[in-house]
C-alpha cells in the first residue's frame, strides 16, 4: 500500500511540471515596440521552449489588412517567414499562434512602426500586360484547421492527465481510510 502512496505522489509530481510548464516568447526581430529603420524582409520570433509544426503567425498593418508572407517554418523554438513585398512605413502588429511543447495554444502580438528610407525603383516602360495571379488561400484554411485540431488535442490530453490524477488520488483517499479503519 506505501507503493500506492509513492507512486501517486510520483504521478502527481510528474504530471504537475508539464501541465504548469507553458512556453513564452523569449525575443523577436523586429521587437516589441521597437521603430524599424531599414527594410524589413525576415520576421523572427524565438520562444522559451521547443513549438510544435502548426505554430504560425500574419502580419497586418495599421489598417488591420494582412500582409503577404513567405515562407513560414518553425525550427525547434524559432518561428521565421518572409515578407514578399516591400512595405510602407507606419505601424505594424504581428499576430503569433504557437502549440508549446506542453501541448499548450499561445498567442500574442507584437507591435512595431516601420520607418525606413524610401526605396526609389527605376521603372522601365512595358508594352506587354502583366497577368494578375491569384492567391490561393487553401494553405491557409488548412492551417487553420490544423491548429484548432492540435487545440482540441491537447485540451482533450490534458483533461485525460485530470482525470487520472483525480483516479489515483480518490484511490488513495479510498487507501488511508481502510488503513484507518485497521
Amino acid at each position: 500500500m506505501k507503493k500506492i502512496l509513492w507512486m501517486t505522489i510520483a504521478c502527481v509530481f510528474l504530471f504537475s511540471n508539464s501541465a504548469l510548464a507553458h512556453t513564452g516568447l523569449e525575443s523577436s526581430t523586429p521587437a516589441q515596440g521597437s521603430t524599424v529603420t531599414e527594410k524589413l524582409n525576415e520576421i523572427t520570433l524565438t520562444f522559451l521552449t521547443k513549438i510544435e509544426e502548426t505554430s504560425s503567425f500574419t502580419l497586418t498593418n495599421s489598417s488591420n489588412e494582412e500582409m503577404d508572407l513567405n515562407d513560414i517554418t518553425v525550427n525547434d523554438n524559432i518561428l521565421t517567414g518572409n515578407v514578399i513585398e516591400s512595405l510602407e512605413n507606419g505601424a505594424y502588429q504581428i499576430n503569433w499562434k504557437i502549440i508549446g511543447a506542453d501541448g499548450h495554444p499561445m498567442e500574442g502580438v507584437i507591435d512595431f512602426v516601420l520607418e525606413a528610407p524610401e526605396e526609389v525603383e527605376a521603372v522601365e516602360p512595358t508594352t506587354e500586360p502583366i497577368d494578375a495571379v491569384e492567391p490561393n488561400d487553401s494553405s491557409t484554411e488548412e492551417q487553420e484547421t490544423t491548429v484548432e485540431a492540435d487545440e482540441e488535442e491537447s485540451t482533450n490530453s490534458t483533461v485525460g492527465i485530470i482525470v487520472v490524477l483525480v483516479i489515483i488520488l480518490a484511490l488513495a483517499a479510498w487507501w488511508m481510510t481502510r488503513r484507518n479503519k485497521k
